[in-house]
């Protein structure tokens, strides 16, 4: 399970949540790019603190993917991180998203809850990794585990 299953399993799923959290940021940056104040002739993007969130989620979003590109370097060359950081992948890239689209609903307010933005879909979709096996509170413990030098079963 150690070297086929898991591999396989945690890297996609980290790549899904990946894509939920870049599809949270398109949506808003969509959102803030398109919507107005007519009353003020101006923007959601010129307000600073949404343009604040909005570089949060990319930020979010970038250390993922570069942690995933980092455990599939490691799983094509293995060492003795490898385990480890394959461990690492789908608790980093859940929490990641669920950090993104959290940071979304809020840059897009009331909005982000209705159908015709797909943040509110984003947004449970992102849970989605956390609670499904191995569920992120299991991926701890496991990691935590092979800190300490304990065997993982």
């Amino acid at each position: 399970m150690l070297s086929v299953v898991l591999p396989w399993f945690n890297l996609g799923n980290a790549a899904i949540s990946i894509g939920i959290a870049e599809a949270a940021v398109a949506t808003t940056i969509g959102h803030l790019t398109s919507r107005r104040f007519a009353h003020l002739d101006s923007c959601l993007a010129d307000l600073p603190t949404l343009r604040a969130r909005l570089a949060q989620m990319r930020l979010e979003v970038d250390r993922a993917r570069a942690h995933l590109a980092s455990v599939i370097d490691a799983v094509e060359s293995p060492g003795p991180q490898t385990t480890l950081l394959v461990l690492e992948s789908k608790a980093a890239a859940a929490e990641a998203a669920l950090r993104v689209t959290d940071l979304g609903m809020q840059a897009c307010g009331g909005a982000a809850f209705s159908k015709h933005l797909s943040l509110e879909r984003n947004f449970r979709d992102a849970r989605a990794a956390s609670v499904m096996a191995p569920t992120t509170d299991v991926l701890y413990e496991f990691i935590g585990r092979a800190l300490c030098g304990m065997d993982l079963f």
